[in-house]
């Protein structure tokens, strides 16, 4: 097959979105087929050295043709957010729209909700299959967060995207059960709606990692990952704060919306103990991870239907894990070792970091291995993609 794939996020972009596609693009070479990937240029500035980007730019990989589009970033302006996203749908459904090449297959991967226009454009003018890739339900996971009102202008318009984009397509595919169900209801037919759930990579269960041991002296709970408004960044400040001076600190790994948010809490309300120490590369960031005596995962309340591919990451190095939400997560958590703490509650989380603090290391690491025994006898997201590309391929 010829198959674009088109993305708001793929490496040098960091995050889970970014591996999740990237592995799937390695599913599709893997197999033989021929793949482009469609996507804006890495949104951190110094990428480019400098120089000024072209608004298209083809780069050839080892395993696909990436294209590079034109998106406007102008982070200081009211609104930039929707912007980016839609001037990247925008450079996107031209690039499908107008070039010579032909393919049998579009694969979107979303959110931002927006990719959905050059998704339907590129189906349409290719005569493709296309397939839904969606990680977050849009407009749900906005309604369930507060950010949007149920019956608000935006949530209906959104709505009325959505369904067009589900009913077009030969394939859905979602990374939660619950995913399925929100899919479902809106009248599509379950037989074209699939489950790849988010998974651990293989390689960081055999890195060169040392076995967990925990931080050496007081106890360090870290959260690594992308500060996005799915993640409640104010539960670790509160907990921070109520465990000031009993030997225990909260190391934050990552940025995103909430990082300056986050900075500023932090300053005007003195909290020590909390550190905020930036993003670094992959595996840097899973090093850190392992010499954690614990990660916590913080999910907003009322987010029930998320799995963040955190938790994976965490138990691959051997990390005990704190889940700190409600629904599907607490649910894979659980079955996976994790320990659990109710969503929003900065005391039961206080709480339970005072009681794994009075640990010893080996009675740490035994959770930690124990979570990581039972993460190596699921599929890892390699093998998950793969039987991915084989339903995608027996469509075409």
């Amino acid at each position: 097959m010829k198959v674009a794939v088109v993305t708001h996020f793929y490496p040098p972009e960091a995050g889970a979105a970014a591996l999740r596609v990237r592995s799937l693009v390695d599913a599709f070479a893997a197999k033989g087929h021929d793949v482009t990937v469609v996507t804006p240029y890495p949104s951190f500035q110094h990428e480019t050295g400098g120089q000024r980007r072209p608004i298209v730019r083809i780069e050839h990989a080892e395993n696909a043709r990436i294209v590079r589009l034109f998106s406007i970033l102008a982070p200081k302006l009211p609104g930039s957010r929707l912007l980016h996203w839609l001037s990247a749908a925008f450079s996107a459904s031209l690039y499908l729209l107008t070039t010579r090449e032909r393919y049998d297959a579009i694969v979107v991967s979303s959110p931002p909700i927006t990719l959905a226009f050059p998704a339907l454009a590129g189906a349409a003018r290719h005569r493709a299959r296309l397939i839904v890739d969606i990680r977050d339900v849009f407009p749900d996971i906005g309604v369930s967060m507060g950010v949007w009102k149920k019956e608000s202008l935006v949530v209906r318009l959104m709505e009325r995207l959505v369904r067009r984009l589900y009913r077009r397509a030969d394939l859905v595919v979602v990374v939660t059960a619950q995913g399925i169900s929100q899919i479902a209801a809106r009248g599509i037919d379950r037989d074209r709606i699939i489950l790849a759930r988010n998974a651990y990579e293989r390689d960081a269960l055999v890195s060169d990692l040392p076995p967990h041991a925990g931080s050496g002296d007081g106890f360090t709970a870290v959260y690594a990952g992308n500060l996005g408004l799915t993640t409640d960044v104010d539960v670790l400040v509160d907990a921070a704060a109520l465990v000031a001076g009993e030997g225990i600190t909260i190391e934050i790994i990552g940025d995103g919306a909430q990082g300056t948010r986050l900075r500023e809490r932090a300053a005007n309300e003195g909290v020590s103990n909390l550190r905020i120490k930036g993003s670094f590369p992959r595996s840097e960031a899973l090093a850190m991870i392992a010499e954690a005596d614990v990660s916590v995962i913080p999910l907003r309340k009322g987010l029930t239907e998320s799995i963040p591919t955190k938790l994976y990451d965490s138990l691959s190095v051997g990390c005990p894990v704190v889940i700190v939400a409600e629904g599907e997560a607490v649910e894979e958590g659980s079955s996976l070792g994790a320990l659990c703490s109710p969503a929003g509650d900065a005391g039961a989380l206080a709480a339970l970091l005072r009681q794994l603090s009075l640990l010893d290391k080996s009675a740490l690491r035994k959770i930690g291995d124990d979570g990581k025994s039972r993460l190596s006898e699921r599929p890892d997201r390699s093998a998950i993609m793969s039987a991915l590309v084989g339903r995608i391929a027996a469509l075409c």
